[in-house]
């Protein structure tokens, strides 16, 4: 049997169906217990009524009228985790909000994998939403069991046709669509989430955008971009350009987008033009290679104006060598840049990002599960300009000028 699964696996993923080898060893197509397509439920549901159906009907009616985007709207519910599903979602097929990662593994034992384990094992321990990661391979992830993470739900989705050549982050964009939820937060799979305050960040996107703002908002980045600034001799600069790129109206955001659904329409008009390698708002979008390069093009485009401060770091050190001792991270001033941010980004010590070693996050989470951390006073999670506050609103109140929120 698992001889004839791999003679046929090239025959299924060339008519564009994803098959998954169960712990039993059976094979079977997923389907989302709502819909095959994503585009069949928009369908469905266009005149449900509610804001959360429109935009998504808006969205749909980008990707879903072309056939050479309309197949990769379809999500498949991985079969292990309908009960999960249905904790998850609520009966219209929505999850009101959620984090949502994207990932591809390509064999058993692989390192992203392993990755996402621990990122899905860190929201378990320290936040109260849910999770929903995206698979964007042909093997689901053996790490991802629905008994060990309740508040897992695990999809899968094709990868794109190499045909399209585009980058693997692009999915980010596809994961924020098919998950369904209608306020998310994009974390990658070399993300740890390390404290509960983090769950701020859901609440806030929810307060931030709006009818009134649909864009999704982005972390401040740590590299400054802004060509206007290649003189200044300030900060982490490293230029960006592309052809007809419009001004920036922000500093460079770092992606890990959230969005409500207001945000669909936004989403959906700038990856249909980039699958389609067509112009948007007389942007070329077929030379901009990252996800990130995109999001950050389409939102100075569209007159974007809010972004998060930072709340991430590079690694996890800065758990032992910042945050619980209270010492001030470097440079100093942190990241700065001579036009949104003179005095350095305020950040909160809410994740950290790009380690790929999962021995250590494993270090990182034992650390954390410490009894004299657990029963103790936690440490401020915010920082700025040499000083750490216990809440962002403290923050604000000595620094009201601001250019990023929390």
């Amino acid at each position: 049997l698992q001889a004839m699964i791999k003679a046929f696996r090239p025959a299924w993923a060339a008519l564009g169906l994803l098959c998954f080898t169960n712990e039993a060893g059976a094979t079977s197509l997923r389907r989302d217990v709502k819909a095959g397509s994503l585009c069949e439920f928009a369908e469905k549901v266009a005149a449900g009524g509610s804001s959360w159906n429109a935009n998504l009907h808006e969205a749909w009616h980008q990707l879903c009228q072309d056939s050479q985007t309309s197949p990769y709207m379809e999500v498949f519910l991985d079969k292990r985790f309908k009960e999960n599903y249905h904790h998850v979602y609520k009966s219209d097929g929505w999850a009101d909000s959620a984090w949502v990662n994207y990932v591809a593994v390509k064999k058993s034992g692989g390192v992203f994998g392993k990755l996402t384990e621990r990122l899905v094992e860190s929201i378990h321990r320290f936040s109260q939403h849910p999770i929903i990661v995206v698979n964007f391979g042909q093997e689901a992830p053996e790490e991802l069991s629905p008994r060990r993470f309740p508040r897992l739900v695990l999809l899968h989705a094709r990868g794109f046709d190499p045909a399209l050549r585009l980058s693997f982050n692009f999915n980010k964009l596809r994961a924020m669509l098919l998950a369904q939820a209608k306020v998310g937060a994009s974390l990658d799979s070399d993300m740890l989430l390390v404290g509960p305050q983090a769950d701020q960040l859901l609440n806030r996107t929810a307060e931030e955008i709006t009818e009134k703002y649909r864009f999704p908002m982005m972390p401040t980045h740590f590299l400054d971009r802004d060509l206007r600034d290649k003189n200044s001799g300030k900060g982490n600069f490293l230029p960006y350009s592309c052809k007809n790129c419009p001004e920036p109206t922000m500093r460079w955001g770092q992606a890990q987008p959230t969005w409500t659904h207001w945000s669909f329409p936004f989403v959906s008009r700038w990856l249909t033009a980039k699958m389609k390698g067509r112009s948007q708002n007389g942007v070329p979008t077929d030379d901009i290679a990252e996800d990130e390069d995109l999001l950050n093009v389409a939102l100075w485009s569209e007159g974007a104006t809010k972004s998060w401060c930072a709340f991430q770091t590079g690694g996890i050190n800065f758990l032992w060598e910042n945050l619980y001792p209270q010492h001030p991270p470097g440079p100093y001033p942190y990241y700065e840049d001579p036009r949104y941010f003179p005095a350095g980004i305020p950040v909160a010590f809410w994740f950290g990002h790009a380690e790929k070693d999962p021995a250590h996050i494993d270090n990182a989470l034992t650390f954390l599960s410490d009894s004299s951390r657990i029963n103790t006073q936690p440490p401020k999670p915010f920082y700025h300009n040499m000083t750490f506050f216990a809440s962002f609103k403290e923050l604000k109140q000595a620094y009201p000028d601001l250019k990023c929120t929390l």
